[in-house]
Order: C-alpha cells, then sequence, then structure tokens
C-alpha cells in the first residue's frame, strides 16, 4: 500500500492514540472512560477542541495548560505518537487491508497495556481477556466463520505455560511471587495472535529488552537487584506488536 494510505493510517492512529491515553489516565483512577468532559489536572479546567488535538496541542502549548501552566502529562503525547506509530507501520507491512486492520487492532490494545503496566505495573484482567476474545473474533470473521486454527490455540497455550511453569516454580522455591499474576494471561493472549513461533519470539525479544533495561538503569545509577521490580508486561506488549508487525507465520 502507498504512502498516502500509510499517513491516513498514522492519522488515524493518532486519534485512537489520544483516546488510549485518556483511557490509561482515567482507569488507574477509576474514572469514567467514555462519559465526563476532559479537564487539566492541575486547575480542572475543561479542555477546549484546540486543547485535544492529538501531538499538535501538546507542541503549541509547549507541554502545558493555557491557563494554570501546569505540566500536561507525557502520557498522552506517548499514547499518541505510539498509536499513530502502529497505524501507520500496520498499514504499511499489511499485506491487505484486512492483515492492516487486525494488526493494527492488536497493537493498539497492546499499547494502552503497556502505558497501564509501564506506569503502575497493572494489566487489567477485562483488557487481557479482550486482546484474547478479540483475537477469536478477528479469527473467525477473517476464515467466514470457520473455526480457529489449532496453531493459533497452541500459541495461545504456550504463552501462558512458558510465564505460568516458572512462576509457579519460583513460588515453591522462594515462597513469594516471582512474576505478576497477570503476565501468563498476557503472553497467552499475545500467543492467540501469532502462534507458537511468534509467542516464543515475543518472550525472547521482551526477555531481551528487560534486561536493556536493566542495564541501562544501573548505567543511570538506579541500585537493580533481586528485589527490583521491572514491567514484564510493558516489554510483552512492544514485543508483540513488533513480531506481528513482522508478520511471523502461525
Amino acid at each position: 500500500m502507498g504512502w498516502p494510505w500509510v499517513l491516513c493510517g498514522a492519522g488515524l492512529g493518532l486519534l485512537i492514540g489520544s483516546f488510549i491515553g485518556a483511557v490509561a489516565m482515567r482507569l488507574p483512577r477509576d474514572e469514567g472512560i467514555v462519559t465526563g468532559r476532559s479537564r487539566c489536572d492541575g486547575c480542572g479546567r475543561v479542555l477546549a477542541v484546540r486543547d485535544l488535538l492529538p501531538v499538535i496541542s501538546h507542541v503549541f502549548a509547549r507541554g502545558r495548560c493555557r491557563t494554570c501552566g501546569a505540566v500536561i502529562d507525557t502520557q498522552h503525547l506517548l499514547a499518541e505518537l505510539g498509536g499513530a506509530l502502529v497505524g501507520g507501520a500496520a498499514v504499511a507491512l499489511g499485506a491487505d487491508w484486512l492483515g492492516a486492520l487486525t494488526t493494527a487492532i492488536f497493537g493498539w490494545q497492546l499499547l494502552l497495556l503497556a502505558l497501564l503496566d509501564g506506569r503502575h505495573f497493572w494489566l487489567p484482567k477485562r483488557l487481557v481477556a479482550l486482546l484474547a476474545v478479540s483475537s477469536v473474533l478477528v479469527t473467525l470473521a477473517a476464515t467466514n466463520w470457520q473455526g480457529v486454527a489449532l496453531s493459533q490455540i497452541a500459541g495461545g497455550a504456550l504463552g501462558f505455560a512458558l510465564l505460568a511453569a516458572p512462576a509457579l516454580a519460583y513460588r515453591w522455591l522462594r515462597g513469594r511471587e516471582g512474576l505478576g499474576k497477570a503476565d501468563p494471561w498476557l503472553l497467552g493472549a499475545i500467543g492467540l495472535w501469532v502462534g507458537m513461533f511468534g509467542v516464543i519470539a515475543t518472550l525472547l525479544l521482551a526477555a531481551l529488552a528487560g534486561i536493556a533495561a536493566a542495564i541501562v538503569l544501573r548505567l543511570a545509577g538506579k541500585n537493580i537487584d533481586s528485589q527490583s521490580a521491572l514491567p514484564l508486561g510493558l516489554f510483552l506488549a512492544l514485543a508483540g506488536i513488533a513480531v506481528r508487525m513482522v508478520g511471523l507465520p502461525l
């Protein structure tokens, strides 16, 4: 697909990313997602349309509220840029429109999960369940409701087992949790989208990303030891997006 369509995908991703950013901010505060006007976190002013233009508003306002000057949370900008990147890349790398759309849906869901886990170490069960269910629905719709491929089911089962087994072993040996309880379920849901080979690649990439992050934090002077926690869900989500974009066979 040509560059005009890639730009259209990125533009749609900007809008989706803006919504994702709002959800990522509101969910941890138990605020309504659909209802309620967007407000400044500093002064509470209801934001106007010109304050809500993805990326553009942030740039022209220099990342601050026009009324009180409070710094706007950069998570909004990250969500918008991430949404645009997912949308544009899905169209650029997709073999057809159906493939591009399904990849974008997958990527946008993982983007939200990455933002939540990266900041709050939280992977909401309902969002992980939605990721799994949407994979099944997308597959059934794409195959005229003929069924889900065995390799897809195997990818989900393998993804869950790859993290659930070591988590159980660690708990038995050390008497405490070594992984987040939602991490195996997240990898299992990703496996439903990327299959057996894809889920293995996802875990390897996530592990490498985690090691790289630990090294960077150590070089920055942070104390990294066996008690330190890193957001594995964040790395799994980003790795899952990358693997899906590459398009490894199920």
